[in-house]
């Protein structure tokens, strides 16, 4: 093997390395992105399901209190 033959070797193994690295970084940070989103919509669900209990919470106390009048 010459001297420039070994020399693009390692150029084109650095490439390849420097790719899966970065291949690699952008899955974690998609994956944490993903993570971010999806524990906002959670929060968001849990949020409006909570608002509707307690509306019909606030109905049946409502309905209760006047039925004893």
């Amino acid at each position: 093997m010459s001297l420039s033959a070994a020399k693009f070797f390692t150029t084109g193994s650095l490439v390849v390395g420097d790719l899966l690295v970065q291949g690699i970084f952008f899955l974690v940070l998609a994956a944490a992105a993903a993570g971010v989103i999806s524990v906002g919509m959670t929060s968001r669900k849990k949020k409006r399901q909570l608002d509707r209990l307690e509306e019909k919470l606030d109905l049946l106390i409502r309905e209760t209190h006047n039925k004893e009048r």
